[in-house]
């Protein structure tokens, strides 16, 4: 029997993003330790350098930026052996998660690449979609609400609203 994959944490740029990963390790709803376990995966070059523990993924949609993602984690004093996710093969791109229509921003393509690679259980971080220059990006969340409804809960913002946050509970099961 195959072993199930860690969690994964999937971290954006919203200014509430370190607080988010905060509350992972506090709290009365559960305890994990944000340097110790679970994958990490940064969205995009805004969140590439916001902590220096190890990532294991960085997905984008905006494959312009990928020369960019090294540097910013070096010089935080970040690991650079990450995986590059997009939604097509260009250089530097690693998993490609194809694009569809509506996009549910580069946390949800993150999320999509996460499930197919077996991940059961993703929390996202600092990825509220909150006001209204996201109605597309919450539509594509709804569209895909089936495939993410049992693997991926949300610590802040509409997606919390959309997906719950995680529990123990969840996390266990």
């Amino acid at each position: 029997m195959n072993e199930p994959k860690p969690i994964l944490i999937i971290t954006g740029s919203a200014p509430c993003v370190m607080e988010d990963i905060d509350a992972l390790g506090h709290g009365d709803r559960f305890e994990i330790c944000p340097h110790g376990h679970g994958d990490w995966m940064a969205v995009g070059l805004d969140a590439v350098d916001k902590y220096a523990w190890p990532i294991k993924y960085v997905v984008t949609y905006h494959p312009v930026e990928i020369p960019q993602f090294k540097p910013k984690r070096a010089k935080i004093g970040g690991n650079t052996d990450f995986l590059v996710i997009a939604h097509k093969p260009e250089p530097g791109v690693d998993i490609v998660e194809p694009y569809e229509s509506p996009t549910g921003s580069s946390a949800l393509c993150g999320a999509m690449a996460a499930i197919r690679m077996g991940y059961e259980r993703i929390i996202l971080c600092g990825c509220p979609l909150l006001d209204k220059n996201y109605i597309t990006f919450q539509k594509g969340w709804e569209k895909k609400k089936e495939i993410v409804k049992d693997k991926v809960r949300s610590m802040s913002g509409w997606t919390k609203d959309f997906l719950g946050a995680p529990t123990k509970e969840w996390l266990d099961a």
